[in-house]
């Protein structure tokens, strides 16, 4: 009969122990079955689809949290539980490895290029850069923390005196309008007509917008090197997808940003 009980009360507490521990303790499996990736808000089509043959690939799912790079770098050096980091310039990938939140050194993934938008009906008649400098100019650009943002004044300023009028950066930062949060944002409001010009990312014309839009490029040389770096985020949950996604990017992924026009890094 006392052996009976013991038995009994060790078979329950057993079972309580089990249960405790598989509350307590998440598997392996599901961690790495998921996987965050904050991105600049440009790579939105590209990393969808790199996402979706990711993930046939591997089975590892993954979320994306897509935003001005000044955003996202912020968002992380203040807490922001993610994986992976892919920023559209190096300056804010530095923030974040500065904060000694970096899990492996950046790697550049992609390039890319800028060109100036006007609405299709383009009512400012403008056709070329020098139109952003014209008096009344309606000049939507990304605020100058967001990586399109500061490419885009570095270019209007490389061109100054440059074959362009020695103030015409300050005359097109006169005619700025808005700055945006992210290039996106710069797309649609062009594309809404409710600015005369923009500069962005000319992977950001894209199919949907691009009937709504009139591209006007600009002179050789005139713009910085844009480079998209990429690295593991430290304390990251799922390390091994992490790694697996990066690693992804930088191989069968290029595929996808050569599709929607980035450059070879």
């Amino acid at each position: 009969m006392l052996q009976r009980q013991y038995v009994k009360r060790w078979v329950i507490v057993s079972l309580a122990a089990t249960f405790a521990f598989g509350v307590c303790q998440p598997t392996a499996a599901s961690d790495q079955g998921k996987l965050t990736v904050f991105a600049a808000a440009s790579l939105r089509e590209a990393f969808e689809a790199t996402a979706l043959a990711f993930t046939a690939k591997t089975g590892i799912a993954v979320t994306f949290n897509f935003g001005g790079s000044d955003t996202l770098a912020t968002q992380i050096t203040q807490g922001a539980p993610t994986d992976v980091f892919a920023s559209a310039n190096e300056a804010q990938m530095r923030a974040v490895s500065d904060g000694g939140l970096l899990a492996s050194a950046p790697r550049v993934f992609a390039r890319n290029r800028l060109s100036v938008i006007v609405p299709k009906a383009n009512p400012a008649a403008i056709t070329g850069v020098a139109g952003l400098a014209k008096a009344g100019t309606k000049v939507v650009l990304a605020a100058p923390t967001v990586p399109v943002g500061a490419y885009a004044r570095a270019t209007v300023k490389r061109l100054s005196g440059n074959g362009l009028p020695a103030t015409f950066a300050a005359d097109v930062e006169r005619n700025v309008v808005s700055n945006e949060l992210d290039v996106k944002a710069v797309v649609t409001k062009i594309a809404l007509g409710e600015g005369d010009a923009g500069i962005v990312y000319s992977t950001d014309v894209t199919p949907d917008v691009a009937s709504r839009v009139a591209v006007l490029p600009l002179p050789a040389g005139a713009t910085p090197d844009i480079v998209y770096p990429i690295a593991m985020i430290k304390g990251s949950a799922n390390p091994m997808a992490a790694r697996a996604f990066v690693d992804f990017v930088l191989a069968d992924g290029q595929q996808f940003l050569r599709g929607r026009g980035f450059l070879a890094p």
